[in-house]
């Protein structure tokens, strides 16, 4: 995947398959018992055989001439493809050879019946039949050819801090490679699908096609973030195409997307990605397991889960069925000793409504921070233990408005979360800052915002007109100001003890005590790393 992360994550932690980390689960021990192979009773005896297809072999041989002369003797017979003849004769020649002592014994039997507590019986379980078109072909040349040209690669630059025993946190700037998907084309751009995590944080995104030139350079072009799904794992990068030449633009295709709720386990499955940086290649398997939850970061959906290798590079790539149908986007992988061939994709009728409203977008170029619109208002990132405390959605906490911004005048107020930017998903502050450096001063934006109301959270929808922002968001060390330039921790010397052993943040806006000593602290905030006006 890709080394690109600003801290250590759990991309990196689980080995996403692009530019982060590894799923790691602990393999699950599994217990047996140990059963008879065998009951015999004193005059009865019941044999069970195994279901096989291919065993061809007679019952007659395995009868014993004591069981020939048992009367009573219960035969369960093997379900063997084309004995159904034989065992038909058998059959009838036996209900002949009764059929006399039954009609004298009728009456006797009859009688022994009303003394004898009647015995409950089940209906039969049926036998798995042959199956003539279940034949796994490993030759998916065919499918390859059709659909490579669909597939490309995607490389970046990011910055990554490593920490060092005599420096402290050094950055270094990395480059990433992982995969992406022809999805769309409009009048002017090429839209390919990828996941969120290869391109967030990134820049100079470049897009090298799968095709073939005299010229290796004509293959590359470079792209632009069209826009971001962190909390599904999605986004979209758009190409000029004016930046492709025609002779490799002739080359190219949409990909063809399936239907991922018709999949069946054991099913064909390919992969198609930028494995290691090294290039696109093919791997194949199956569908090993349909809806498997995990959890990455922000990201924790249903998957499809496959056993065709998925390598760190293959981020943003390909899951092909036998038909060369798009069923998935390769998102992570297992990995580790106690894991083998257990690769993660997307369900492509998951992406597909999100990926409809990402190539709608306006594509947009990062702005700097003089020309960026700002809301006026100060947003936190809540802790895990908060959400699952107090039952709050996912998103940026809304800790402070200011006076006549825009925040206020568009009826967001202090205690808020803001869940959606433009229709969305905001995951955390960082993902906030992101989104609306793209959107200049005098912009009209939509947010959805949640507020508590009778211990739950209700969502509405608001318009808020971008104002211009005197500080940057994004700088570290403005990130601990209030809108009006206090420290938002407040002087130790004046705080109350922290109740909160994980973290809080300290609110003496509406005291009445002296240097804030009647302040109290805000549970909602529980880690200490900054917050920033927007």
């Amino acid at each position: 995947m890709i080394n690109k992360n600003k801290k250590p994550n759990a991309w990196k932690r689980y080995g996403a398959i692009a530019m982060a980390g590894v799923v790691l689960l602990g393999a699950s021990a599994v217990s047996g018992k140990n059963y008879p192979t065998s009951v015999q009773a004193e005059e009865t005896e019941t044999r069970i055989t195994l279901n096989m297809a291919d065993d061809d072999s007679s019952d007659a041989k395995n009868t014993t001439s004591e069981e020939k002369e048992t009367e009573t003797e219960k035969r369960i017979t093997l379900n063997v493809a084309g004995d159904e003849a034989s065992d038909s004769e058998e059959e009838t020649a036996a209900e002949t050879e009764t059929a006399t002592e039954a009609e004298t014994d009728a009456e006797t039997e009859t009688e022994a019946q009303t003394e004898t507590e009647t015995k409950e019986t089940y209906a039969a379980i049926e036998g798995a039949q042959s199956v003539s078109d279940g034949i796994v072909t490993t030759d998916v040349s065919a499918v390859v050819e059709n659909c490579m040209p669909s597939i490309v690669a995607i490389t970046g630059k990011s910055v990554e801090e490593i920490e060092t025993y005599y420096y402290g946190t050094q950055e270094y700037e990395a480059e990433s490679a992982a995969s992406g998907i022809i999805i769309a084309q409009n009048d002017d751009e090429l839209l390919i699908a990828t996941n969120s995590h290869v391109v967030a944080d990134t820049s100079d995104l470049n897009v090298c096609f799968s095709a073939e030139a005299d010229n290796t350079d004509d293959l590359v072009a470079p792209a632009k973030i069209k826009g971001m799904d962190k909390d599904n794992e999605l986004a979209v990068i758009a190409v000029q195409l004016s930046d492709i030449p025609e002779a490799v633009r002739s080359q190219l295709r949409i990909a063809k997307l399936g239907d991922s709720d018709s999949l069946k386990v054991g099913q064909a499955a390919i992969a198609i990605g930028n494995a290691l940086g090294y290039g696109q290649s093919v791997t194949s398997g199956i569908i090993s397991a349909l809806n498997r939850e995990i959890t990455i970061d922000n990201f924790s959906k249903p998957v499809i889960m496959t056993d065709a290798a998925i390598n760190f590079g293959n981020s943003g790539g390909a899951l092909l069925n036998a038909n060369g149908e798009v069923i998935g986007i390769n998102v992570a992988k297992e990995a580790g000793q106690s894991s083998e061939s257990m690769g993660y994709s997307i369900p492509i009728n998951t992406a597909v409504p999100i990926l409809k409203e990402l190539v709608n977008r306006e594509t947009r170029d990062k702005l700097s921070n003089s020309e960026r619109g700002y809301i006026g208002a100060t947003v936190v990132d809540v802790s895990d233990d908060a959400k699952d405390l107090y039952n709050m959605p996912q998103g940026a906490f809304v800790y402070e408005v200011s006076e006549g911004s825009a925040a206020e005048q568009a009826g967001i107020h202090k205690g808020d979360i803001i869940t959606k930017f433009e229709g969305i998903s905001v995951t955390d502050k960082e993902d906030l800052i992101d989104q609306m450096s793209y959107y200049k001063v005098g912009e009209t934006v939509t947010l959805e915002v949640q507020s508590a109301t009778n211990g739950s959270y209700e969502a509405r929808e608001v318009e808020v007109t971008l104002q211009q922002g005197a500080a940057s968001a994004t700088d570290d060390s403005d990130q601990s100001q209030q809108p009006d330039g206090s420290d938002s921790q407040g002087s130790q010397d004046d705080q109350q003890e922290n109740p909160f052993a994980d973290g809080g943040l300290y609110d003496g806006s509406d005291n009445s005590g002296e240097n804030g000593s009647n302040g109290q602290w805000f549970f909602q905030v529980p880690e200490q790393n900054g917050n920033g006006t927007f």
